[in-house]
């Protein structure tokens, strides 16, 4: 009990029932209190409450942390300050984040007393970390799809006119040749743009035609620059198509994901293997994997890190199951996700000091129903009332307005051309004829394009309407055009692939 001056007495049932950890001294620092949550905070043994010499009472405060942290001329500092203090945080030798605080207390105009209280913030401030983690994210999430749009806006001029100028030249002519290699770079770029947007979780989900084989063969930089320089990495792809139908930029998600989780697993280096291959799923594995048996796609990812135990392996695939920091990702079910989704299978096979080896499987493009093959041009370019489709052409990048218009033109199409919602509404209102198709970008300045495309239709009824876009920070707005079966052309697209497109919608 508290023998020290009378008129501290009434302080001391508030420290008792006070869940901070907290310590009452005399204004000289001879003689203190502590309380149960004081003795349980710093590990201390002994009877709360009890009076005790200060130095006692501070001993096992002093000893949770390094000498550099400076407890003891702290104490010291405040106390000859005579004045309370804000908190203050403070990192222990066990890695615990303390924050505490210091309230002298008068008698008078004479200090009688200092109390002095701690808590454990530690479960705050990782929760906080987290938390400001997943803005970091979520912003550079936010800055990759802005630079993707404007990126892909700039490979469709690259990659259109570059078509345009093809159609010039003979087949001999050595200058098609440095064309096709401007050609190619600009698609490398804009798988570079599908890479990048893997990690942000910002692409929109459009599958397509697509060769695994060619796909992961043309990664291993981006894998090396990923695992660092102590993981050596080797990937293996089949010399036969292994073609897919899937968004590439999922299927390059979950590899990068899982090679993620790989080198999480190898802290000091290691080998990871990705291997490509072409077979057939039998009946009875297809019944396991809940998949049609038939011509399928193997993707195997192995490491030679610390592998699982039974029960992670067993919890691997369970929503929101992670053993990282949640800022970090999901990984596994991510990946089972995004699989499951394209219609395969993912399998795992892992023991403690043994590696990992994750399996994606997925069906073979040859076993997809191909769509149906295209019209011919003139259904198109002539429309029921026999003459030409009258296209409305909205799109804020100049460069791209100019490639569709000519292109589109030279189809004989008429084009009515606007660079944002604002002019395209006023062209929809001056222009006195019919307007078969509007073609419009998502992402532009002021109204983005399904909001035009609401305001256009109630006075134009019978107008179909095809989008367009590159992967853009309106991820919403794109996956509600896209979910709901909207006609969706993705950027960068070459002016063939346009012209398709355009046929099928009129269609």
């Amino acid at each position: 009990m508290w023998t020290g001056p009378p008129s501290l007495s009434p302080f001391v049932p508030v420290i008792e029932h006070l869940q901070e950890a907290a310590c009452l001294e005399t204004a000289d620092g001879a003689v203190a209190v502590v309380n149960a949550a004081w003795l349980a905070l710093f590990a201390a043994s002994g009877a709360p409450l009890r009076e005790r010499p200060g130095a006692d009472a501070w001993a096992p405060a002093l000893a949770a942390f390094d000498e550099a942290v400076g407890l003891g001329a702290r104490l010291a500092a405040r106390r000859g300050a005579r004045v309370a203090s804000s908190h203050e945080t403070l990192t222990t030798t066990d890695g615990r984040t303390l924050e505490w605080d210091h309230s002298p207390i008068f008698s008078g105009s004479v200090v009688a007393a200092h109390l002095w209280r701690f808590r454990d913030a530690t479960h705050q401030r990782r929760l906080e970390e987290s938390v400001r983690q997943a803005q970091r994210l979520n912003t550079v999430g936010r800055l990759a799809g802005g630079i993707a749009h404007d990126f892909n806006n700039l490979l469709t001029a690259v990659v259109g006119y570059c078509d345009l100028l093809d159609t010039q030249f003979d087949n001999g002519d050595v200058r098609r040749f440095d064309l096709h290699e401007i050609r190619n770079a600009a698609m490398r770029a804009s798988s570079l743009t599908r890479q990048l947007l893997a990690f942000s979780r910002r692409q929109i989900m459009q599958p397509e035609i697509v060769d695994v084989g060619v796909m992961l063969g043309e990664m291993p930089k981006m894998l090396s620059r990923l695992m660092g320089e102590q993981v050596k990495v080797s990937i293996t792809v089949p010399d036969e198509p292994a073609e897919v139908f899937a968004d590439p930029g999922q299927v390059e998600q979950a590899v990068f994901s899982l090679a993620a989780n790989a080198r999480d697993a190898m802290p000091d280096g290691g080998t990871l293997g990705v291997d490509v291959s072409v077979g057939d799923l039998d009946e009875a594995r297809a019944r396991t994997l809940d998949m049609r048996a038939g011509p399928a796609i193997f993707i195997s990812l192995r490491d030679s890190g610390s592998g699982m135990d039974d029960a992670t392996r067993a919890s691997a695939f369970d929503p929101y199951f992670t053993t990282k920091p949640l800022a970090q990702g999901l990984g596994l079910p991510t990946v089972y996700g995004i699989v499951r989704q394209t219609g395969g299978a993912v399998t795992l096979e892992s023991a403690p000091g043994a590696g990992t080896r994750v399996e994606i499987v997925l069906p073979r493009y040859a076993e997809v129903v191909a769509a149906p093959a295209a019209p011919e041009l003139e259904t198109y370019v002539r429309t029921e009332r026999g003459g030409p489709a009258v296209v409305l052409v909205v799109e804020d990048e100049a460069s791209v307005l100019r490639l569709v218009r000519r292109v589109l033109e030279a189809e004989a199409m008429v084009v009515l051309s606007a660079q944002d919602a604002e002019e395209a509404l006023l062209l929809a209102d001056q222009h006195g004829g019919v307007i078969d198709l509007l073609l419009t970008d998502v992402v532009m300045p002021g109204l983005n394009g399904l909001e035009l495309a609401q305001r256009v239709l109630p006075s134009r009824p019978g107008m179909r309407v095809l989008f367009m876009s590159g992967y853009a920070d309106h991820a919403v707005v794109q996956r509600d055009i896209i979910d709901t079966g909207r006609p969706f052309l993705q950027k960068p697209f070459a002016p063939d692939r346009l012209l398709a497109r355009v046929k099928d919608v009129l269609q």
